[in-house]
């Protein structure tokens, strides 16, 4: 039996809905990590999270390195085939900033509609997590700020691992 040739054609709709999905699948890993923070501490609250992670462009770096080790990370690396990864970092770090009260508008999908058809399991979103808190070490941003932006994420864990 022959097969006929089975290419698919990514239109400009489907292109957009694979990196809102990427960039959901990014921002619930990052999420299921802030959730396996053990300890809650409480952050300023005259300074905005944003802010105590170092701002903007601290989170953007934050997200950049998270992203780049999980996308080339060979347990993780099959969700990001075929994906624009500077469209797909600008929409997380979009995306975390916002979490954490920053002036940055996200205008991407839900995190159910961005990751429904990757399958993406609980150890592909637990190993985001991991190096999602490393890279907020690496940033040198307070223990607190970086439990409260985990705390923040972690309800995304439901809405984007379907495998468990």
């Amino acid at each position: 039996m022959k097969f006929p040739d089975l290419r698919i054609q990514l239109t400009p709709e489907r292109k957009r809905n694979l990196i809102t999905l990427a960039v959901g699948l990014a921002i619930s890993w990052t999420l299921a990590s802030l959730m396996a923070c053990a300890t809650s501490t409480k952050t300023s609250g005259t300074t905005p999270l944003y802010q105590q992670l170092g701002g903007v462009t601290a989170i953007t770096q934050i997200s950049d390195r998270t992203l780049d080790r999980v996308s080339s990370d060979p347990r993780t690396h099959r969700t990001f085939a075929n994906i624009k990864m500077k469209a797909l970092k600008e929409s997380v770090a979009a995306y975390v900033c916002k979490v954490a009260d920053g002036p940055c508008a996200y205008e991407g999908e839900t995190m159910r509609n961005s990751h429904a058809d990757l399958g993406i399991t609980g150890a592909e979103f637990d190993l985001m997590v991991e190096i999602l808190r490393e890279e907020i070490n690496r940033a040198n941003a307070p223990t607190g700020a970086k439990n409260e932006l985990l705390k923040r994420l972690a309800p995304t864990r439901r809405e984007i691992v379907k495998n468990s």
